[in-house]
């Protein structure tokens, strides 16, 4: 039984390897809403502050590669007050022996046609009891990023996102490039990704559309390097959002994302 435990480790971490070298998007706080809308998940993962005023309450799961060793559960608040905007976030991945948890906290502002944000976050193996004194020891991964976001013209919006400006001690287990985005349109729209190069590949680009129907919504993208692709549904129930979406590789399988989001408005 302990050969087996350890064939099913070390099948976890060749996984984790691979979607290292192919450029897995996504990260421990990380929703299943599509590209460009800028919610309380977007704003601790990429640093995005979201266009909406008001307090949020989301949780989110992300099964990698259909791997149950290997999901992520995290929950997060958002809140705002005028054009500030704030929020923190948890989350834990995979199992003890192999895990992480991972702390975020994210503030930013907005105002007509713009908006900014920095964000922090920590991170420690989960072969220990987790605190957040645990968190915040010099051996713990930290991380510190930034994100913007511009409306040249109602219907238009450019964004650039650099999660890893700063990092610190354990290394995080992806490292994520400056990306560019530009979205078009409105509740139904287009957009295109730009992530900058990195050691051993010249980026990464992605199409996606969104087709929006209240208070159904879909879409769907398709990046390279590999060529892949992602499918998404949300629903709307008053201050109810719920979300669903499909991550294919063609190497590692499907991974699958579930969020849900309840907004009040604010101030």
């Amino acid at each position: 039984m302990g050969h087996v435990t350890r064939a099913c480790r070390f099948a976890v971490l060749f996984v984790l390897g691979c979607a290292h070298a192919h450029g897995t998007r996504a990260q421990d706080l990380a929703g299943a809403a599509p590209v460009g809308a800028f919610d309380t998940f977007e704003l601790l993962e990429r640093a995005l502050p979201a266009t909406a005023a008001g307090f949020s309450v989301a949780a989110s799961s992300t099964r990698w590669w259909g791997l149950g060793d290997l999901e992520t559960r995290s929950l997060a608040l958002g809140g705002s007050w005028r054009g500030a905007r704030g929020a923190l976030g948890l989350s834990q991945t995979g199992v003890p022996d192999l895990g992480w948890t991972t702390l975020a906290l994210a503030a930013g502002a907005v105002a007509p046609g713009a908006g900014a944000a920095l964000h922090v976050v920590t991170r420690r193996d989960r072969d220990a009891p987790w605190s957040v004194r645990y968190a915040l020891e010099r051996e713990a991964g930290l991380e510190i990023g930034a994100g913007a976001w511009l409306e040249p013209s109602p219907g238009l919006r450019a964004w650039a996102s650099a999660p890893q400006l700063w990092v610190r001690g354990e290394p995080p287990p992806l490292v994520r490039q400056l990306e560019l985005g530009l979205r078009a349109g409105g509740e139904t729209a287009v957009w295109c990704t730009l992530r900058a190069p990195r050691a051993g590949d010249d980026g990464e680009r992605a199409l996606g559309v969104i087709l929006s129907l209240a208070p159904l919504a879909a879409w769907a993208e398709v990046r390279d390097a590999p060529m892949r692709g992602s499918a998404g549904l949300s629903a709307r129930a008053g201050p109810l959002a719920i979300r669903t979406r499909v991550d294919s590789h063609p190497a590692l399988g499907e991974t699958l994302r579930f969020s849900v989001e309840w907004r009040a408005g604010g101030v």
